[in-house]
This record gives structure tokens, C-alpha cells and sequence, in this order.
């Protein structure tokens, strides 16, 4: 896999330090990068979390965006932690769309094409056909892309409970993307906390402006889950698999869906008594399922790249004061 991995170094190396320097202990773990445990801050503690996310690969040219999440948060209360993000993002495209969408494709008046043929270039943060020159294109940008506002309040504790259970919400407002998401969380711990199980169900409801065509209405319904084992003093490793369904509009009816893709992957986890770091690698797999126009001409080699990558990397860091 050809991934340059460079912006991803100066945290790895920091990771890599202060693992040979720290103590290790299991206070505030965060195992797995894409699902959340059930777990909140203590009451007045509060961290400092950096995220950075590597989407790339679409059926084929170039895809790469970065996505940099930085927040803090805070413990109202034992079950209550709240947060504030700031969220930047870095794109870069050229001449990836696929064949048969750029030859082809006729729109059906969804908005995600163009009548007479695909973009050459797309994808996420990537403006349409009419913003980019033919017959290829390159388009980079860097930029400011919202901010968000993110509760999470525990309803049961997987330490006292016999399932862990939190209900989560997200606000996101920036110059081209408004959007409310909610989560369920769910966590089991076996074998003396050795072994962690997490599930979460999320609904995003997003309004996004990227195309430069309009306003453009989409819903996504997300499964995902892992199960993350302690091999040594700080160190866990484990498996995430997440399962991304996309609906045109803000409705969940068999009619409007879009597609299903399923990403599955590795990850390492290590935390001390201050800080923790997770790293995760998803590749998506060649099962995905595409429902409308603008999908299946997006379906290549069992994966669908409308609005989804081959290979997500993501590194989540945190420091608690």
C-alpha cells in the first residue's frame, strides 16, 4: 500500500517516547480510533485530544484528505463530559473518478453528477465538474471546517453495571457543513477488564455545501465495534470493523438509500496514567452495496467509492490534566 505516512510521523515518534519514559497505567483508556467506549471524565478532570485521519484511494488517480480534529474536554459531572472541536481538513484529488462514471453516466437529477458524464475529479471537500478544468485536474486545498460541540452522558457503567450504556450527541457548524449526529455506546469488559467490547449506533444528519452545485441533504447510519485485549502493562491490540450506510436526505427509508460499505482493520493502544494514544488502519472490504445512480457507478471491484475510501488511517491522542 502506498501511503505517505509523513504527517502522521511527528505524533507517531512522540507516541514512541513517551511510551519508553512513562509509567504504565490504565486510567482513561480510549482503545479503539472510530468507536467510543461508555466511559465519561471524572467530575472537573479534563483533556486535550488530537485526532488525524488519513482517508485515500478511490478506484483509481489520486485521493487524499486529512483530517485534523483537535478538542477539549471536560467532566460536568462523573456521567457527563462535554467538549468542544475545532476541525481542519487537507485535500488533495486529480483524476479519480471512474471510468465508467466519466464516459457513461447520465445523472438522474440527484445532484451527485454531472449530465453526460462524471467529474474526473471528486470526492469529499472536492468541488464538481464546473470548478475544475478538463480534461484532467489536480484540485488542493487546505482549510478551516467547523467547529463542533459533542455530550456524553452514561446511563449505566460497564464497572458497575452489567453493560456499559452512554448517549452521545455532536453539533457541527462550519461556513459549508452543518450537521447533528447521535450515538449509542455501548462496552463490555471481561476478564478483569483484560478484554474490552464496544458497539456503537450512530445517525448523522448533514447538510453540506462542498459541491459548489447547492445545498445538498445527506443521512448516514453507521455500525461500528471492536474488541480490544491487554497483552502487556499499557499495551492493548484489536480489531475495529465499521459498517457506513449513506441515505439521500435526511430519511432512513429503503427508497432513498444510497450505499453500504463495510471497512474492517488493526489496531495498537497505549496509555499511562496521563495520556493515551490509539492508532487504527481500515481498509474497506469488497462487499459494499450501492443503491441509487450515482452509487453503482461508483461500485468498482465490490467497493464503493461515491462518498467512502479504500484505506482510512487514524491516530487519537489525549492528555489528561
Amino acid at each position: 500500500m502506498n501511503i505517505n505516512l509523513t504527517r502522521l510521523a511527528p505524533l507517531a515518534a512522540f507516541t514512541l517516547a513517551c511510551a519508553a519514559l512513562a509509567p504504565a497505567a490504565q486510567a482513561n483508556e480510549q482503545p479503539f480510533a472510530y468507536s467510543y467506549l461508555s466511559e465519561t471524565l471524572p467530575a472537573k478532570a479534563m483533556e486535550v485530544e488530537q485526532t488525524t485521519t488519513l482517508r485515500t484511494k478511490k478506484s483509481e488517480g489520486t485521493y487524499r484528505l486529512w483530517q485534523s480534529r483537535t478538542s477539549i474536554e471536560y467532566g460536568l459531572t462523573d456521567r457527563w463530559t462535554m467538549s468542544l472541536y475545532l476541525n481542519n481538513y487537507s485535500v488533495t484529488a486529480e483524476n479519480n473518478n471512474s471510468a465508467a462514471s466519466r464516459k457513461n453516466f447520465t445523472a438522474s437529477g440527484d445532484g451527485d453528477e454531472v449530465t453526460g458524464g462524471g467529474p474526473v475529479t471528486f470526492g469529499s471537500y472536492v468541488p464538481f465538474l464546473d470548478k475544475l478544468p478538463l480534461p484532467t485536474s489536480r484540485y488542493a486545498k487546505r482549510d478551516f471546517e467547523s467547529v463542533s460541540v459533542e455530550s456524553i452522558y452514561q446511563l449505566m457503567s460497564p464497572y458497575n453495571d452489567a453493560l456499559g450504556l452512554a448517549a452521545y450527541v455532536e453539533a457541527t457548524h462550519g461556513p459549508k457543513v452543518s450537521e447533528l449526529e447521535l450515538k449509542a455506546l455501548l462496552q463490555k469488559n471481561l476478564l478483569d477488564d483484560q478484554l474490552i467490547l464496544a458497539g456503537n449506533v450512530a445517525l448523522e444528519l448533514e447538510r453540506e455545501k462542498w459541491s459548489g452545485v447547492g445545498t445538498e441533504k445527506e443521512a448516514k447510519l453507521t455500525f461500528s465495534g471492536g474488541a480490544s485485549y491487554r497483552f502487556a502493562p499499557g499495551w492493548r491490540a484489536g480489531l475495529e470493523v465499521v459498517n457506513e450506510r449513506g441515505y439521500h436526505g435526511h430519511s432512513l427509508s429503503s427508497g432513498d438509500r444510497d450505499y453500504s460499505a463495510w471497512f474492517v482493520g488493526p489496531n495498537i493502544h497505549y496509555a499511562t496514567a496521563r495520556w493515551f494514544a490509539t492508532l487504527t488502519w481500515m481498509e474497506q472490504m469488497p462487499w459494499a452495496s450501492a443503491y441509487s445512480d450515482a452509487a453503482r457507478i461508483e461500485l468498482v471491484n465490490g467497493r464503493v467509492y461515491k462518498s467512502t475510501e479504500k484505506t482510512n488511517v487514524r491516530l487519537r491522542m489525549g492528555y489528561s490534566f
